[in-house]
């Protein structure tokens, strides 16, 4: 993981878990290593408002879950990807085996 990664990660924003009723819910582990990730977020018209997260596991996938809190806010959900994709690269992205971070955070942001 790049340093400029890692202080992301260190940082850590958004940890935590919204409440409310137009809270939405994801949640998405990796079946071999057990990491698990839980997302709440707020959308406005299909746009990231309000994001949080819980998450336990390899420094992957902590890393991802916080560059996410800073790279998806007020980016419709439908382009989370691009967005977090363009966030990581700009961060020094992620080794090869790494990469399952991202496709889990992905998973649970889809409803």
């Amino acid at each position: 993981m790049q340093d400029a990664l890692r202080k992301v990660m260190l940082a850590a924003k958004g940890v935590g878990e919204l409440t409310g009723e137009n809270v939405m819910r994801g949640r998405a582990e990796h079946p071999i290593c057990g990491d698990v990730l839980e997302l709440t977020w707020i959308e406005s018209e299909g746009v990231i408002t309000e994001l949080a997260w819980r998450a336990r596991g390899c420094p992957a996938t902590l890393a991802v879950a916080a560059a996410a809190q800073q790279s998806l806010l007020a980016k419709p959900r439908v382009e989370a990807a691009e967005h977090l994709h363009k966030c990581l690269h700009a961060l020094g992205g992620l080794a090869s085996h790494e990469q399952h971070a991202v496709k889990m955070y992905l998973r649970a942001l889809t409803v």
